[in-house]
């Protein structure tokens, strides 16, 4: 009879074991979703972060860009896919990205956002081709680049691309205002700032 008892008594001790056990992994089961969503916060707050540091960098480096060559504005543009087309073809687009200004002078970004690429063809060639510096803006072709560029009070520009993979991915700029750049102005030193900032624009 004790022997029976024994055994009764292991059963109920196995019996709160498996419920304790059973207990612990819908617990564990739970909160599985929670915990991997709270880690998948913490890598994209991660990935804002290095986006927000490596953006005050090039800002930085962009102003200094700007008063080395004692510009009136600094700015980089991207390029982006728009809307598609009914053919499948997405229609590219450029948007100032980056944009730094000297003292008194007017902000332009929020107006050069998704800008169609198809507007300026021989400009972004020229940019594409190291060929985007002129003392002059009335020496553009393009006229819808020059009329633009005259609405903004520009005299004079200068602007380097930028290459990833091959590819045409961005470009960095100089806008002249108050004072016109000279014939002799070093596109292959500004070349070397820029390229430096692209590193950082594709990193």
């Amino acid at each position: 009879m004790q022997e029976i008892r024994n055994i009764l008594e292991q059963l109920r001790k196995m019996k709160t074991q498996v419920i304790i056990l059973l207990l612990i992994g819908f617990i564990l089961f739970y909160y599985k979703a929670l915990i991997t969503e709270v880690v998948e916060d913490d890598i994209k707050t991660n990935e804002v972060k290095t986006d927000i540091n490596n953006s005050v960098i090039i800002q930085k480096m962009l102003n200094d860009l700007m008063y080395k060559y004692k510009a009136d504005r600094g700015y980089i543009f991207r390029f982006h896919n728009g809307i598609t087309f009914y053919d499948g073809k997405h229609k590219n687009h450029q948007s100032m990205a980056f944009e730094v200004c000297n003292k008194g002078i007017s902000s332009e970004a929020m107006q050069l956002q998704n800008l169609p690429t198809s507007l300026f063809p021989m400009f972004l060639q020229e940019i594409m081709l190291d060929k985007m510096v002129y003392s002059n803006i009335n020496e553009i072709r393009e006229n819808s680049t020059r009329i633009a560029l005259k609405d903004q009070g520009i005299k004079s520009i200068v602007i380097a691309p930028i290459f990833s993979n091959g590819q045409f991915t961005a470009y960095i700029g100089l806008d002249f205002v108050k004072d016109s750049i000279d014939n002799n102005f070093d596109y292959r030193e500004f070349k070397t700032f820029t390229d430096e900032i692209g590193l950082m624009l594709i990193k």
